[in-house]
């Protein structure tokens, strides 16, 4: 079953983008330009800061060992945190208000024959 994941920067750099990622797999964050969410306008967020990702229709959060640290909720994390609807996510100068969404499938109409 593909999730839907919701970023709205509220502080930052970036204040006002959005950021809508439909998968399953692992989400990076950060400044890099592999990352999934990008982070680049925030000196203060690493270049491979965090790392969301599905454990069945629960979602983590885990820090990438950054400089700076990840917040959820304005808490500092050590290990995972699993993260809800309308948590904070906290990178560098850069906060993010999540919306989580878990999708039904849509069966082919050729497999229902």
């Amino acid at each position: 079953m593909d999730k839907l994941f919701f970023a709205f920067v509220t502080t930052g750099p970036l204040k006002g983008r959005k950021y809508i990622v439909k998968t399953d797999s692992k989400i990076l964050i950060g400044r890099g330009k592999e990352s999934n969410i990008r982070i680049d306008s925030d000196d203060f967020c690493s270049r491979k800061h965090a790392l969301l990702y599905w454990v069945e229709s629960k979602c983590f959060l885990e820090d990438l060992n950054s400089t700076n640290g990840t917040f959820l909720n304005k808490k500092k994390i050590v290990g995972k945190k699993e993260v809800k609807n309308k948590d904070i996510i906290g990178l560098g100068n850069t906060q993010l208000l999540i919306g989580i969404k878990e999708l039904p499938t849509i069966q082919n109409r050729d497999s229902r024959k």
